[in-house]
């Protein structure tokens, strides 16, 4: 791993001696992509590391929000996004034969959806499950079928997470182009299940449902998960790793 380390600060401080590079995408993705180009990453959807065994997640330095751990479909039951959309979602505005279900749900306090419903994460050690706990405005619970093994989650933190790079950019905006300078990074490594169920039961994890409808062509009808999954605060990534390290 001290290889794969040296590597990744290398070729770091390369795109950083460049300066200010635009950026190869124009929406608020443009920063991941033009880093990974530089650094020679292929874009891809597969739950292993982007490079050198490392994944690389990039954020503008004036930047304080959520960032994605990872995302996953529900370990249980089959065709959980379906049934969460078909069940709880709302019709959209300009098709309302089709649903979508947006929201975000925490394990420390329950949140209000739309007035009728409340979410709220529920962590069973003894069935070692992470469920999604879905009750009405008098706090009943009426649905808890949807959610994680403490097994998958374990395994996206060690094949997909084990190592982390997370790059600090500056911006500016040069005839309405935007440029960053890659000016840091955080090495993140061993991220444990146990660190990460303590962040989820303090609410310093969050689970944000994104689950749409294809609204046109042949896949009309048919679930669009645009991304459903586990967020923390960057200000608390680093109490999800034993190791950290500053490369400047």
């Amino acid at each position: 791993m001290n290889r794969d380390r040296d590597l990744m600060v290398e070729r770091f401080h390369a795109i950083k001696n460049l300066g200010f590079v635009k950026s190869r995408r124009s929406n608020n993705t443009g920063i991941g992509k033009t880093f990974e180009d530089y650094i020679g990453v292929i874009e891809n959807n597969l739950e292993e590391p982007d490079f050198a065994g490392f994944e690389i997640k990039s954020h503008r330095s004036m930047s304080q929000s959520y960032i994605t751990l990872f995302t996953k479909v529900p370990s249980f039951p089959k065709g959980a996004n379906t049934y969460l959309r078909n069940t709880y979602g709302e019709p959209y505005d300009d098709a309302l034969d089709l649903k979508s279900l947006h929201t975000s749900i925490f394990a420390d306090r329950r949140n209000t959806y739309m007035q009728r419903l409340s979410f709220k994460l529920l962590d069973n050690p003894i069935s070692q499950t992470i469920t999604i706990g879905i009750y009405d405005m008098d706090g009943n619970l009426i649905d808890n079928r949807v959610g994680y093994t403490y097994q998958d989650v374990e395994c996206c933190l060690k094949k997909k997470l084990h190592n982390l790079f997370y790059v600090t950019a500056e911006t500016q905006i040069q005839n309405r182009e935007e440029y960053f300078y890659f000016k840091c990074a955080d090495i993140y490594m061993e991220p444990s299940l146990e660190r990460f169920m303590t962040l989820l039961r303090e609410g310093k994890i969050m689970y944000d449902i994104r689950i749409g409808s294809y609204k046109s062509g042949a896949k009309r009808g048919k679930i669009h998960d645009h991304g459903s999954g586990f967020r923390i605060l960057e200000g608390n990534m680093r109490l999800l790793y034993a190791q950290h390290e500053i490369v400047e």
